[in-house]
């Protein structure tokens, strides 16, 4: 180069060998690009951020200088930022104008955006989708940012394969609008990663899918199997782009079907004429007014991250498990960092036989190789979570406390839900201090869980032509069964629904691979528990034996609050022996009558104090309480009617008082008693028919003082 001479500098991106813009290049141009071997350096000595001379790279090409046109590099002697087709032409002119050994420099670009911008390809389409959603992402330039930061670990990756395969960069930018490049995103519809997969099209594409790991969310897998699936779909719909995408986002199925029916009504069969769902319809023009930002970014006021033309990452072999934990410490990072790069793992152990690869920032690599090597130098274990058992008298606390874990930390290691109640025989991986054999983490395949679950009922709808027979036949039930169950319904109807299983409470195996069968089933339907106080038919003078015969009574009705039944007391109308005020009292406690009543069944059961000779405890259902009660209010209702009957045929003098008086008392006296159901009383009540009067007097007064306390 002459001396004083001013260079000629032009930034240059050499185009991928297999690119789309190097395949629909212009016969023109197409002498003009070097050979790939010379292609493969260029790029090597591009990330390494080297300058070429302009002379080497014209003597390595077979550039003839036949085009005199102006160069529009040399603005003011400033590097101009060309695209990759008006590169090779700018580097023709500036060797036309100043000779083959002129002082023109060229440097090589190391933008990926401007790669990217380079490799468009998509046609325009016709819509107002498009500008309405680049509105809608550049009002909101903070969300841009945190997507386009995201991208800058995986983006080169994406690129490379993209421009590998020949397909336009515009696919590049598609999990901006599938996950927001968000690795770890998962859609109501169960897809996943950046690409967002659904389980049964991540099988169809070999995306594993276990206890361990999740490769839809892998960044090498995953966008391995979605651009074999676009390439796919792109066949299928005649080299149509856009057609291709809508066949990603609602099914290859779906918008076949969609173009016959347009054929059928001979309408336009292309993408802007198909009925689609609003999703499909918005789908491209989210990719498309993604690429204008892209594109015009600079014009826009938007100022892009920097990402250099270079790998983010390298992928690591491994041939043994190791704990995520440590591999992250290995490399400098914290777990979080970590997963950004490999967010396939589901576990805090990363298994050696489900994914023998991990993805290790370039800048870090060396770094991880020596801390590994250290690590097994020192012969400390990889790997400190083993499978464990938990023995009989174990709980879940205790395991989790003994590995330094809170319960919800264990349960989220292994994938379990929060607040499941394990029980002995449950299977898990545990930190352990001391080290274990790997082979066992390898073997492992998931939890294996026993577990106690409280299942609703079970209900069945009966359909026409049905009985009560056919249905508790197919519920291994009885009618009577069946029948105490329903017991508000008495007759069939087509639409009723009957329970045919009341709330359980199971013993449930879970299996490695998810499968669940009940081991054992415990009816949890409340009912009606009658405390038996063998003790209370007679008091001792003992005052220690009444406190312990009280503490048990409120331990019955503890009991019997815990199980959804009411216990309700009244006060002891018989007799006490005549103790210490203590325990009097203790003993007026437990001989009193208790009153059992269910919320669920309305029934009343009455346990009432023995303290006649016979020994035993009188229960009387509640619809037998109800009559007696009636009966007595009857009675004395009776009885008012009576006696001013009586009163009014004295007055006329056809009555003598005595008599009647005594006949009406003696005929009430024995309703009362027989209705109050009282045991001693009642049989006083029945034989004081043939007492004297102030016997039947008597016996009427105390049946009278017996309702009260009741």
């Amino acid at each position: 180069m002459p001396a004083g001479a001013n260079p000629q500098v032009t930034h240059v991106r050499i185009p991928h060998p297999g690119s789309r813009m190097a395949a629909s290049a212009s016969p023109d141009h197409a002498s003009a690009l070097p050979p790939s071997r010379h292609l493969r350096l260029a790029r090597l000595l591009a990330r390494a951020g080297l300058v070429l001379g302009a002379g080497w790279l014209a003597a390595c090409s077979s550039v003839s200088p036949q085009h005199a046109s102006s160069s529009t590099a040399s603005r003011n002697g400033q590097p101009a930022i060309v695209a990759e087709s008006d590169a090779v032409r700018e580097l023709d002119a500036a060797q036309l104008a100043q000779g083959d050994d002129a002082g023109t420099e060229v440097v090589v670009s190391n933008d990926l955006w401007g790669r990217i911008r380079a490799g468009f390809a998509m046609p325009e389409l016709d819509s107002p989708l498009v500008a309405r959603h680049e509105q809608y992402y550049l009002s909101r330039p903070e969300y841009l940012q945190r997507m386009f930061g995201r991208g800058s670990r995986y983006l080169h990756h994406i690129v490379e394969e993209v421009e590998r395969r020949g397909m336009p960069t515009e696919l590049a930018l598609l999990p901006f609008v599938e996950s927001a490049m968000n690795p770890t995103a998962m859609s109501s519809a169960k897809a996943a990663g950046l690409w967002q997969f659904i389980p049964s099209t991540g099988r169809q594409y070999n995306l594993n899918q276990n206890w361990w790991v999740d490769n839809r969310r892998d960044v090498e897998a995953s966008t391995r199997a979605a651009l074999d699936y676009l390439q796919t779909v792109y066949e299928m719909n005649g080299d149509d782009w856009f057609l291709a995408l809508a066949s990603y986002n609602w099914g290859e199925g779906a918008v076949r079907r969609a173009v016959k029916a347009n054929e059928r009504a001979g309408r336009p069969a292309d993408y802007a004429h198909l009925r689609m769902p609003a999703e499909t319809r918005n789908y491209v023009p989210k990719l498309l007014a993604i690429k204008h930002i892209v594109q015009n970014a600079s014009r826009l006021g938007l100022a892009l991250p920097e990402l250099p033309d270079q790998p983010y990452f390298v992928t690591v072999e491994k041939t043994r498990p190791i704990d995520l934990k440590l591999a992250a410490q290995f490399a400098g990072m914290t777990e979080a960092e970590f997963l950004e790069l490999n967010p396939a793992h589901n576990r805090p152990v990363i298994s050696a036989t489900r994914t023998n690869t991990l993805k290790i920032p370039v800048d870090r690599i060396e770094r991880f190789k020596a801390a590994m090597a250290a690590h097994a130098a020192q012969g400390k274990p990889f790997v400190t979570w083993h499978p464990y058992t938990m023995q009989r008298g174990e709980n879940l606390a205790g395991v989790a406390g003994r590995a330094g874990l809170s319960v919800p930390e264990l349960l989220r290691a292994n994938g379990i839900a929060p607040g499941t109640h394990l029980l002995a025989g449950s299977r898990l991986l545990v930190p352990q201090s001391h080290a274990g054999d790997d082979s066992l983490v390898e073997q492992f395949n998931g939890p294996r869980l026993y577990q106690q679950v409280d299942a609703g009922p079970l209900v069945h709808r009966v359909r026409r032509g049905e009985t009560g027979a056919s249905i508790a036949r197919r519920y291994g039930l009885t009618l009577a069964e069946l029948r105490s169950m329903n017991r508000r319904i008495t007759r069939l109807r087509p639409g009723q629904t009957l329970v045919v299983r009341r709330t359980q409470r199971q013993t449930v195996l879970v299996a490695e691979d998810g499968s669940r069968q009940v081991i054992s089933r415990q009816s949890t339907q409340p009912t009606v528990v009658a405390h038996a106080l063998a003790s209370s038919s007679t008091v001792t003078a003992r005052s220690a034996g009444t406190a312990a015969a009280a503490s048990r009574t409120t331990a019955g009705t503890a009991s019997a609050r815990s199980s959804g039944i009411r216990l309700v007391t009244y006060g002891h109308a018989g007799r006490t022996t005549a103790h210490t005020a203590r325990a009097e009292t203790s003993a007026s406690r437990v001989a009193r009558q208790i009153t059992t009543r269910s919320s669920r069944h309305g029934s009343t059961h009455h346990v009432l104090p023995s303290g006649s000779r016979r020994a035993g405890t009188a229960v009387a259902t509640g619809t037998t309480a109800r009559r007696a009660a009636a009966s007595h209010t009857a009675s004395r209702t009776s009885t008012r009617k009576a006696t001013a009957r009586t009163s009014t045929q004295v007055a006329a003098g056809r009555k003598r008082p005595s008599s009647v008086t005594s006949r009406v008392k003696s005929r009430a006296s024995t309703r009362v008693a027989a209705s109050g159901s009282a045991g001693r009383t009642a049989r006083k009540a029945t034989t004081s028919k043939r007492a004297s009067r102030a016997t039947r007097t008597s016996s009427l007064r105390q049946a009278g003082k017996v309702a009260s306390a009741r």
